[in-house]
């Protein structure tokens, strides 16, 4: 399953169809020249968490460009601007282009979506959402680079087998395939009153942005007080402290601390941890290295893919998949023995040389008990 690091390396697939490799979309390249979106779907199309032929043809039809491409967790949504200043000539020439591109054939239907994906927009709105998750086996593809995943066959063929959705702007193009359909697109208008895409509202903050804003604010404090170490809101290791879930489970909660983090990630954050994913109730020093790998390994992720390198040599990622989750002799980088345990659903890779779970009260259970220890103390004197 794609993960944070995985799908940010789609956003940076999809970002050349803003006419821009940065993260931010100029005022100044929206412009006559760009190229309006153009969505086709290789019929058949999806019948669950897809949009119909109909809304499909109102963002064809709508003259959008795209603004930008955003990521939270592990969701991407692209940023659909309309541009009002066109012509009736571009206008007749958009219909026609759309029409040879998005037409179904007579015997092809939409399917019977079911009623999440039937978003009612008009395709007059100024600005349109198109989110994608990818599900289990979901990837974007350019005709340049057809990135691989651990789930999938190794094929550079583009477009990959399974696609669903081809987006085309700008001069360029990029494809959605999902061989096992457990992905999604939806179109929308955001929310009602801050814009923000409702498929991002769904989940909690974005792991690699809260785990950097802490390093950040951490390192800052250092250097003396003020600025933005000053934080208002609960920070990532305020909110792992003292929680009864096991580790694992709350980091794969995808509304609970932090989004965007998966089965590989969680098991390589709490290995370089030396933490057990069923550890319960972490105190601030382990929620503290909690939030440092994450970002370490993230940050190094994104990276890594983002230049085509692979993942450092010591990391469990290697190990952990080359066995398989079994077979009993499989070693960390340093020769410690790799075993394969169920944990927040998940099958899970530890080294349990290094990862102890700790039998642990909770910070306010441990507190009384100390208090009533030692009121019971003074009244025996």
């Amino acid at each position: 399953m794609p993960e944070l690091p995985e799908v940010e390396h789609f956003r940076q697939i999809l970002l050349p169809l803003a006419g821009t490799s940065k993260t931010t979309f100029s005022s100044a390249k929206c412009s006559k020249k760009c190229s309006y979106v153009v969505l086709e779907c290789p019929p058949p199309l999806p019948t669950k968490r897809f949009p119909s032929q109909e809304v499909i043809d109102l963002v064809n039809q709508g003259c959008y460009v795209i603004k930008d491409v955003l990521r939270k967790g592990k969701v991407l949504c692209i940023l659909l601007q309309k541009q009002n200043d066109i012509s009736s000539a571009e206008k007749e020439e958009k219909k026609k282009r759309v029409g040879k591109s998005s037409a179904l054939p007579a015997n092809e239907t939409s399917g019977d979506n079911n009623d999440e994906t039937k978003i009612a927009i008009t395709g007059k709105e100024s600005m349109l959402y198109l989110s994608l998750h990818m599900g289990m086996t979901g990837r974007i593809s350019s005709p340049e680079h057809v990135p691989g995943l651990e789930s999938l066959s190794k094929d550079d063929a583009y477009p990959p087998p399974h696609t669903h959705l081809v987006i085309k702007s700008n001069g360029e193009e990029a494809s959605f395939s999902d061989p096992r359909r457990f992905g999604s697109v939806l179109v929308g208008v955001g929310g009602e009153e801050d814009g923000i895409p409702t498929t991002f509202q769904d989940i909690t903050s974005d792991a690699l942005a809260a785990s950097e804003a802490y390093c950040s604010a951490t390192m800052a404090k250092s250097k003396g007080p003020g600025g933005d170490a000053d934080m208002q809101q609960p920070t990532i290791v305020e909110q792992l402290m003292n929680r009864k879930k096991g580790i694992k489970g709350l980091l794969l909660d995808q509304r609970a601390v932090v989004s965007g983090v998966g089965n590989w990630v969680c098991d390589e954050v709490l290995y370089r941890s030396c933490i057990h994913p069923d550890q319960s109730y972490l105190n601030a020093a382990e929620a503290k290295t909690i939030a440092e790998e994450m970002y370490h390994v993230l940050s190094t992720a994104v990276k890594c893919l983002n230049d085509g390198d692979d993942f450092p040599e010591e990391w469990l990622f290697h190990r952990r998949w080359r066995n398989g989750g079994g077979g009993g002799n499989a070693k960390d980088f340093n020769g410690k023995t790799i075993t394969f345990i169920q944990s927040g659903g998940r099958s899970t890779a530890i080294v349990t040389a290094l990862q102890k779970n700790k039998g642990r009260k909770s910070l306010s259970q441990t507190k009384k008990s100390t208090t009533d220890a030692v009121s019971k103390k003074r009244s025996g004197k």
